[in-house]
């Protein structure tokens, strides 16, 4: 009895402990996870696209890329009848990967694709996307300082 007792006790601290583990593993910041998360904000149509990239590359010529970007979209949506979210697209066979990386800075490449579900109308179109970013790290965080522009 008492070694059934302690192999479940052991069982049950060892699936806390590595649970625990994995959960900590999980929550450090990575470049591949600032990439992923800022497409899928991006084509969401998100604005917590803007919070994942540098002040320098997401505002050129005095002109807010992302802002500009999910303007057009609107703009777009809008123009045919439909609401502004319309056109939000959701990434699937997300890939990366780290091409270079230091201390302070990553080149990821990200490839996935892209498609919107519009249920009504039973279509699925599916967009591949290819595309590499330079990071930066700064305030123990990674940050996209480049590639905005190119989307």
């Amino acid at each position: 009895m008492i070694q059934r007792v302690t192999i479940i006790g052991l069982v049950i601290f060892l699936a806390i402990f590595f649970q625990t583990a994995f959960v900590l593993i999980e929550t450090i910041d990575r470049p591949h996870k600032t990439v992923i998360s800022f497409c899928k904000a991006y084509y969401q149509l998100d604005d917590a696209a803007k919070k994942l990239v540098t002040e320098s590359c997401r505002v050129q010529d005095e002109i807010d890329l992302i802002d500009q970007y999910f303007s057009a979209q609107k703009k777009i949506a809008n123009d045919r009848g439909y609401r502004d979210q319309f056109l939000v697209n959701y990434l699937t066979n997300i890939n990366t990967h780290i091409i270079k990386q230091t201390k302070d800075s990553a080149v990821v490449n990200i490839k996935a694709k892209r498609f919107a579900i519009i249920p009504w109308l039973r279509t699925r179109k599916t967009y591949d996307v290819d595309h590499t970013f330079s990071l930066t790290f700064q305030n123990n965080k990674w940050f996209i300082s480049e590639g905005v522009a190119n989307l």
